[in-house]
């Protein structure tokens, strides 16, 4: 139901158009127009989903509050990254109320996000523009905490439904990916011997060997790694799955003299234990020493699915290794598994047979 008010003021008349359920007014607007307001009203009342919402218990709640209580009770990993992206959002949609954000609203401030440039660490607290594009992984992993944020306020009861699922995600390409030949992989690992960070190599070359991502071999604790089946443990993977992650001998044999008992990160940062050593200025670095370009710490995971594709393991072996929940995400090393087949067979078969 509603109403429409007509109110004088000094600065003319306008008219204030009330929508209320069950006597209380859920939503209101003025115009200066009466035609305007009644023309609001029609719109308002023909929207049945913005009607549920409106009359849905948090349909007022500003969007910067319910940022502050989700993040209050959010236990997920990657904390850090998880925090700057709800404050980007905060910041851009904080002032609106739940009900008034919308889906072109939110598809709007995805495009302004895009054209905007990466954005990295110079100092503590400060962060400083790099002339690079965001990409689309970037865009999308900003969009999926937007969209997890208003799950959790439909979880909550305040709004019905999610305007973020109306808002389609930006389509990457997995297919391109960035492997360390043989030089380079020497050069990488000789490079990081000499860092000043003593634990640079170690770091990279348990990457390199396990294809960890960078987040789950940088939360690695002491108590995660059994020495004698030479194997790491993964509590929690990028798939939400524990698993067990194998270690060359030569790998287990560097870790050895490190060893500590207890809980403690293996790669701690100095000042606070229980956080991750922060190793980027240290890594770029090693890379421009051993004259390395375009290549990310990811890649080093990559890195280590090509050797195993191409020392023959199928994918399914390289899907295990690497914790791919699903195969279709290993069908990117098709190739190379199929390229060192194909040398496989011209070195066997014309050994074989032009002999005779």
């Amino acid at each position: 139901m509603a109403t429409i008010r007509k109110i004088e003021r000094q600065s003319g008349v306008v008219y204030k158009a009330i929508i209320t359920q069950r006597g209380i007014a859920i939503k209101s607007k003025t115009f200066t127009r009466k035609g305007d307001a009644q023309t609001w009203v029609k719109r308002i009342e023909s929207d049945h989903e913005m009607m549920e919402a409106l009359g849905s218990r948090g349909a007022g709640l500003r969007f910067a509050d319910l940022v502050d209580e989700y993040m209050r009770q959010w236990q997920g990993k990657d904390a850090v990254n998880q925090a700057r992206r709800a404050q980007y959002w905060q910041n851009c949609l904080g002032d609106y109320k739940l009900v008034d954000i919308s889906a072109d609203m939110i598809r709007q401030r995805l495009k302004a996000f895009e054209a905007g440039k990466v954005l990295r660490g110079d100092g503590a607290g400060k962060t400083k523009a790099i002339n690079r594009d965001r990409s689309p992984s970037t865009v999308n992993r900003y969009r999926t905490v937007l969209s997890a944020i208003f799950r959790y306020a439909i979880f909550e009861g305040y709004v019905v439904t999610n305007p973020v699922a109306r808002v389609a995600a930006r389509k990457v390409n997995n297919q391109i990916n960035r492997f360390l030949d043989e030089g380079e992989r020497v050069r990488l690992l000789a490079a990081c011997q000499k860092s000043d960070w003593d634990k640079l190599h170690l770091l990279v070359l348990m990457a390199l060997t396990s294809g960890m991502r960078k987040a789950e071999v940088l939360n690695l604790r002491w108590s995660d790694i059994d020495f004698d089946n030479n194997l790491a443990r993964l509590a929690t993977s990028k798939n939400g799955e524990p698993r067990w992650c194998p270690l060359p001998d030569f790998v287990v044999d560097q870790l050895r003299p490190l060893r500590q008992v207890g809980v403690s990160l293996i790669f701690a940062s100095e000042n606070k234990p229980e956080r991750p050593f922060e190793f980027k200025k240290h890594w770029d670095k090693a890379l421009r020493e051993a004259g390395i370009e375009n290549f990310r710490f990811h890649d080093l995971r990559h890195s280590a699915a090509s050797l195993l594709a191409m020392a023959g393991a199928s994918l399914c072996e390289v899907g295990e290794v690497l914790g791919h929940k699903s195969t279709q995400t290993t069908k990117r090393y098709a190739h190379l598994s199929t390229e060192h087949k194909s040398k496989l067979v011209e070195r066997v078969m014309t050994a074989a047979i032009r002999q005779k």
